[in-house]
């Protein structure tokens, strides 16, 4: 059943394989978000800009949002997983990464994955995973937005399409917007040539059976995953979690030992 809100954006990304969500944060909620990103920056470690919603209580927004959750869903099933949560900050002068498509990491574009009786082909015929930017800066033609190519999904091999570079166009979106696209879409960051820095959170969800980039139920912080509520046990995939013990010692729901042998819960 189409959801009748977001039937247009359902529409763009079954044909386009891409499509923009308004209105998914406050101005004040970019201007947090923004704030937190410089102040995480600043400490120049690595991997400060990861798993955010660990970070600051702004970042636990990326999966608070019905509307968005919901659309999610539409595609990627109820139980859909948060796979990461990243921060990109892009300075001017910076950018212009290339093309490429995701998923080959841990997804299903993983070149070792793909076995010979696949010949070669990639998994179109249904949507695996998604990557969602919030835009917690306006995208513009010049400050370094995402270039995305119409159609490229549904490419049915690992090259790029014919004529992707010329097909590729910028999306430009206003501050507090997602765009939301298949991971199959191939994709890649325009250059910044503005004199100002471009901020967005990088949240790519897959579903429950697929492996995820962080196995977000070991990672999240337990005040984190209280705050999220029945939701978030979906969310960062407690029930996902692969058992260590005997089946019969395992509550799958939990994503735990049982209570008879959760002793031997691993912390």
């Amino acid at each position: 059943m189409i959801i009748p809100d977001l039937s247009l954006q359902i529409q763009a990304m079954q044909e386009n394989g891409f499509t923009v969500l308004n209105n998914i944060f406050t101005i004040e909620e970019c201007n947090e978000a923004k704030h937190q990103l410089d102040h995480l920056a600043k400490t120049q470690e690595q991997g400060c800009l990861e798993c955010l919603f660990n970070k600051a209580s702004i970042f636990e927004r990326i999966y608070q949002v019905p509307t968005l959750l919901k659309f999610i869903r539409y595609f990627l099933g109820q139980d859909a997983l948060l796979s990461a949560a990243h921060g990109s900050i892009l300075p001017p002068g910076s950018g212009a990464g290339g093309l490429h498509t995701d998923g080959n990491i841990t997804g299903h574009n993983r070149s070792q994955s793909m076995a010979l009786a696949d010949q070669h082909q990639r998994i179109t015929s249904h949507v695996l995973a998604l990557n969602i930017i919030f835009c917690i800066s306006e995208f513009t033609q010049t400050n370094g937005a995402t270039c995305l190519v119409p159609g490229s999904h549904l490419h049915p091999t690992l090259e790029e399409p014919p004529e992707a570079q010329e097909k590729a166009s910028i999306v430009e979106a206003a501050p507090g917007s997602v765009i939301l696209f298949n991971v199959n879409t191939w994709h890649g960051s325009s250059k910044n040539t503005s004199n100002q820095t471009r901020y967005a959170l990088l949240t790519p969800w897959r579903r429950f059976w697929t492996r995820c980039e962080y196995e977000m139920a070991r990672i999240v912080k337990p005040e984190v995953l209280a705050r999220a509520g029945a939701e978030g046990r979906e969310i960062f995939g407690i029930a996902a979690q692969s058992p260590y013990l005997p089946v019969a010692q395992w509550d799958r729901t939990a994503g735990e030992p049982t209570a008879e042998w959760i002793h031997l819960k691993r912390s």
